[in-house]
């Protein structure tokens, strides 16, 4: 006879503490991987992006033991080849082939460019998809593995249609629909033959999207009121024209100019503490929508904390493409001085290497990539908490899912950081 099991029956397990103990050496690893990546021309990425996971991975625990990550640089590599060789060669070739049949006409080359849209964003779907469950099959704790087991091309197809739906409502379906896809991938995953469950529906989301959507447009008109107003101080007359040429005062031109770049400037930093507020809030709604057996998450991310992280993380990349620019630009000077005597041809040749030198800023920018990502990671597991008991014993092996390549549509679309 099956045992059953009532509602008063204690349940079997004990909390997991969730924890977080930063790998060393990850300055070390950038500029290593960054080396390496220029001498193989692109090659190495794959196996950096390997070894840059491989530390992460270890930094985050789980009663004190770490997650162990085996995926490898060649899986990466074999993937991106066989996508390249399916997906991406194909897609270049029908666009020489378009314009060979049909000529460059805008009609023909619009419809084109609409069905490649239309093709890659579904393909993005589908990558992210296949991306999380290779991560997870290649990810283990006490030698159990994680896994996806759910179809990638449903995935994509949600990811398609919910997309075309954001500018018909006018961006409204954006917590459903981040909701969405979140229930379907994490209802896929497993830890062993453990299943994880999503429970919530996005109505709490709508609340933090509303100021976001309204927020962002209020912030940036009541700038561009109090610049009004500051122009309309001294009274409508300063606005009239001055001079013979009934020029407008210097005080209006300047405001002209300014205006537009404060409108920017203060929609973007509405955009980013707003924007993180709303994703702080998605992340703790997420969390807490996590069921792991009688255990769930819980997430206390802030605002300010997500804002600040992204605010550094920019920091610390621009400090490290601006350190890179600056030393490889002295070797260049330095070498010019060596082999071009003359002082006006020094500098003529320094002007006509200015593009080089915004080239290699733009080529260095990620150089301290896997510091930030260490970070994020870092914010992320240290706001981050599993609340309830989990009966580890009870988890057995899940079926291998023999995946014998890594991600790649992920690297062909750079579905994600690392």
């Amino acid at each position: 006879m099956q045992e059953t099991t009532d509602a008063t029956s204690p349940v079997k397990g004990q909390p997991l503490d969730l924890s977080w103990i930063h790998p060393l050496g990850m300055i070390g690893l950038a500029l290593g991987n960054f080396l390496r990546r220029i001498v193989t021309l692109g090659i190495y990425d794959f196996w950096g992006r390997t070894e840059v996971r491989r530390r992460i991975w270890s930094g985050v625990r789980l009663e004190g033991e770490p997650l162990v990550y085996h995926g490898t640089g060649w899986e990466l590599f074999k993937g991106f080849l066989v996508v390249f060789a399916v997906v991406m060669l194909p897609i270049m070739l029908s666009g020489y082939a378009v314009v060979a049949l049909f000529g460059a006409s805008p009609a023909v080359t619009g419809v084109f460019q609409l069905v490649i849209f239309a093709i890659a964003t579904l393909l993005f779907g589908v990558g992210a998809y296949r991306a999380q469950r290779y991560r997870l099959s290649r990810t283990t704790w006490r030698g159990i593995r994680g896994s996806v087991e759910g179809n990638s091309w449903s995935y994509g197809w949600t990811y398609f249609w919910t997309l075309l739906l954001i500018i018909p409502t006018l961006g409204w379906i954006i917590p459903w629909r981040a909701t969405k896809l979140q229930r379907l991938i994490t209802s896929d995953m497993r830890f062993g033959t453990k299943p994880f469950e999503f429970r919530g529906g996005a109505g709490g989301l709508y609340g933090p999207f509303a100021l976001m959507w309204f927020g962002i447009p209020l912030a940036i008109l009541l700038v561009n009121t109090i610049i009004g107003a500051l122009v309309l101080l001294p009274g409508p007359e300063a606005l009239e024209p001055v001079g013979e040429g009934g020029e407008l005062p210097p005080h209006v031109q300047l405001m002209a100019t300014v205006l537009p770049i404060m409108m920017l400037v203060v929609g973007y930093i509405a955009y980013v503490l707003i924007g993180a507020w709303y994703q702080a809030r998605t992340f703790n709604f997420f969390a807490r929508s996590t069921h792991f057996g009688a255990a769930h998450f819980e997430g206390n991310a802030t605002g300010l904390g997500f804002a600040w992280l992204g605010f550094t993380n920019l920091l610390i990349l621009a400090l490290g493409a601006i350190i890179a620019t600056g030393l490889i630009s002295s070797a260049l000077v330095a070498g010019l001085q060596v082999f071009v005597t003359d002082a006006d041809q020094r500098t003529a040749a320094l002007v006509s290497m200015a593009p080089v030198f915004l080239v290699i800023a733009v080529a260095t920018f990620g150089l301290l990539l896997p510091v930030t990502q260490a970070r994020t990671s870092r914010y992320v597991v240290e706001h981050l908490k599993l609340v309830g008991p989990v009966d580890v014993a009870s988890i057995a092996q899940g079926a291998s899912q023999d995946i014998r390549q890594g991600e790649g549509l992920a690297q062909a679309f750079d579905v994600d950081a690392f």
